[in-house]
């Protein structure tokens, strides 16, 4: 006598149903979808700025977290006492930078791509039993002179123009200056942002520590170079304020 059908399944079939029905796994993929989206629309929430200090001196410093190695990237924000075509030319006189940006050996354009760009190399002298780091950068600049704005930005190059060295190669993978003339153009602020990555063993806290006061040290750094004498004003920035304005 056959056995009456039992209508409990055994453990297992009602998942090897729902992996098999069409709707479920339809399910599946339109809630996989939703995640998806709301991470691709909140990618900087692991990564926002965060305010560190306010100095006595006025200067604003910020970091986050950049990149998944564990490097910090450092921001400072400030005034400094000189127009926007003076603190333009000072950052981008590359043999005036190594007399104020702690470290640099040496600074310069190997060549121009246009007018507003260029490939820049860069020689940092490391502390003891560290090798020196080299890098090579592409720099583009952009003003704007109705708002008497100038950005400076700094990005990693491979250019077989640079020059080869016994250095380690590191990458400078974001320094940005964004200029804004203030204070009826007597003063400038300033926002800078930088992110390195010296390459070789050096551990990414190690790497955060070397870097922690470098909005500090540039800004006052900076501070002091535009009050130096015999500045002459870059052509590529005379125009941007009337010239009685410096």
């Amino acid at each position: 006598m056959a056995r009456p059908h039992d209508a409990r399944a055994r453990p297992g079939t009602i998942m090897q149903r729902h992996d098999s029905d069409p709707c479920h796994h339809r399910g599946r993929v339109a809630w996989l979808s939703i995640a998806l989206i709301v991470l691709l629309a909140n990618p900087g929430q692991a990564s926002e700025w965060r305010s560190v200090l306010d100095t006595s001196d006025g200067i604003q410093i910020f970091n986050k977290e950049a990149t998944d190695s564990g490097l910090i990237e450092f921001r400072g924000v400030g005034v400094v006492e000189a127009p926007l075509p003076v603190v333009a030319t000072v950052i981008f006189d590359t043999e005036r930078r190594v007399q104020w940006i702690k470290g640099l050996k040496e600074s310069r354009i190997v060549r121009w791509e246009g007018h507003d760009s260029f490939i820049e190399y860069d020689h940092i002298d490391m502390p003891t039993f560290f090798t020196d780091r080299d890098f090579v950068s592409k720099v583009r600049m952009r003003s704007d002179q109705a708002k008497r704005e100038v950005v400076f930005q700094f990005h990693p190059a491979d250019d077989p123009s640079a020059p080869p060295t016994d250095y380690l190669r590191g990458e400078v993978i974001n320094m940005t200056f964004a200029l804004r003339s203030v204070d009826h153009d007597t003063r400038t602020r300033v926002d800078a942002e930088f992110l390195c990555d010296p390459k070789g063993w050096i551990p990414a806290w190690l790497v955060n520590f070397f870097l922690k006061d470098w909005p500090k040290t540039t800004f006052r750094n900076l501070r002091k170079e535009v009050l130096r004498s015999g500045i002459t004003v870059d052509h590529r920035f005379s125009e941007l304020l009337e010239p009685e304005s410096y």
